[in-house]
């Protein structure tokens, strides 16, 4: 049987992409998924989805030209990615996928929510919701050290799989990841794992491992 094929974008600014190669990459292929690795966003367009079953990116939207903030994803890069989707690609969508990218689009329908923010890493407590979801099998509730995302959801149509509650005296909550499908295709997003010890905290590398097998799965 083929092997599955993966495309799995990773580095900016405040990421190192070895990180999410070494954390992400290394364990798909360990999962029997041919996994190329690269951090040339530009290069992201229906030609690189061609003949391939999982896109995952770890990293957020945003380049630094000259000291100035500027958006990377184009238009057709978001076309590219939700026709993938609705035509039976999966979309792993890991940590900071969600911030600065267009709002409005293809990409903001396709990942099922956005970014809202994050306090700095600390230790906070990540809480099974949705225990009977493939994501999720196994999946015990834990803590890590690592950065809190806060995150939007659609709720009318994507399922949430975890909640995180912060540590602090406000104990801020927010979803900590979801599933569902779009189209014929498949997306999950899972926000944790800044640093190389927090990819490969167990839990988190459970889910990945879950998520991966969920969204090239033909099962429901």
């Amino acid at each position: 049987m083929e092997r599955p094929r993966a495309l799995l974008l990773a580095g900016d600014r405040s990421h190192d992409p070895a990180i999410a190669f070494a954390g992400v990459g290394d364990l798909l292929e360990a999962e029997g998924i041919e996994v190329e690795r690269t951090t040339d966003y530009a290069s992201l367009d229906a030609h690189a989805l061609t003949g391939k079953n999982l896109l995952i990116i770890s990293r957020d939207g945003m380049e630094w030209p000259e000291g100035q903030r500027v958006v990377w994803m184009q238009p057709h890069q978001e076309q590219a990615i939700e026709a993938f989707v609705l035509a039976g690609g999966a979309f792993l969508a890991l940590h900071n996928a969600g911030w600065a990218y267009p709002y409005e689009d293809g990409y903001r329908r396709t990942l099922g929510g956005y970014y809202i923010g994050h306090p700095p890493v600390a230790r906070f407590r990540v809480e099974v919701i949705s225990s009977d979801h493939p994501v999720t099998a196994g999946v015990e509730s834990y803590e890590i050290v690592d950065e809190q995302h806060w995150l939007h959801w659609d709720f009318d149509r994507v399922t949430p799989l975890l909640i995180s509650k912060g540590m602090g005296e406000d104990g801020r909550q927010s979803v900590s990841g979801w599933a569902y499908t779009y189209g014929q295709g498949r997306v999950v997003y899972l926000p944790h794992g800044h640093t190389l010890e927090a990819q490969r905290h167990p839990m988190n590398q459970r889910l990945l491992r879950n998520a991966a097998r969920w969204l090239l799965s033909t099962e429901g």
